[in-house]
């Protein structure tokens, strides 16, 4: 609740929750699973996701408007300086719209064709690293986290000391490497859930892998959700590659037999 004559300088973001503004947000609005009233104003772009928005007479929205999953009942009054956007209706839409469609769009077919060669490169590292991530999820985010922590400090005093920078160069490389085993990895356990539910008749490994770095990208694309999902599996990703040692032993006996 943002009181009348309250001004809130920054964004709000609020999940499961409602947001009501009768002051001023100075800032963007993104709502997940909730409703937006707003009888103020905001500064910024208003974003919901499963959520309604209504508004009162004399308020305003300096920025553009997002609305997916819920209704926005307009109102004549609201003073809208931006532009109103709602849920994709197609794949050209959700991919992105003029000159972003081209980008994302290569930008999926990026990683889709990253998985299906480390996947048929290195199969038995990516079912490794897949089985720990399934059977050891939460040593791999916190060993993910800590990583990703550490790294900085790691590079930096690599770096002061000169003469290890191809050190630094490795160590790198090495994080980049965990953190595309850890994602295609990720992308498999997607893939084969939703392969199995919905298209039985096309379950291959291929197939698998291809729907679920395509649900990856797509929903890494996503304003403000895209950085959650993208930081997320970066981490649970890296967490069960150094666990397993780049998929090079299990960590600990699997709970089950194996199945590609």
């Amino acid at each position: 609740m943002v009181n009348k004559g309250e001004v809130v300088c920054g964004d709000v973001t609020s999940f499961w929750g409602n947001v009501t503004i009768h002051g001023e947000v100075k800032g963007d609005v993104m709502v997940i699973g909730g409703n937006v009233v707003i009888d103020g104003g905001v500064d910024g772009n208003v974003t919901l996701y499963g959520g309604n928005l209504s508004s009162s007479p004399g308020a305003h929205v300096n920025g553009d408007i997002h609305v997916c999953g819920g209704q926005r009942y307009k109102e004549d009054n609201l003073l809208l300086h931006g532009s109103y956007f709602g849920c994709p209706t197609g794949v050209v839409d959700m991919l992105g719209s003029d000159a972003g469609v081209q980008f994302r769009f290569w930008y999926i077919v990026t990683w889709v064709l990253m998985g299906m060669l480390l996947t048929t490169l290195l199969p038995e590292h990516v079912m490794m690293v897949r089985t720990t991530i399934k059977q050891k999820t939460r040593r791999s985010l916190a060993l993910g986290l800590l990583s990703i922590l550490l790294a900085p400090a790691i590079f930096a005093v690599l770096l002061a000391l000169i003469i290890p920078i191809p050190l630094a160069i490795l160590v790198a490389v090495g994080l980049f490497a965990a953190w595309a085993l850890g994602l295609v990895a990720t992308g498999w356990i997607i893939g084969h859930s939703i392969v199995q539910r919905i298209l039985p008749q096309y379950d291959t490994r291929l197939v698998q892998i291809g729907v679920g770095m395509a649900i990856l990208a797509l929903f890494g694309s996503l304003p403000y959700i895209g950085w959650v999902v993208n930081i997320g599996v970066g981490i649970l990703g890296v967490g069960a590659v150094f666990l397993s040692r780049f998929g090079t032993r299990f960590y600990g006996s699997p709970k089950q037999p194996l199945s590609w």
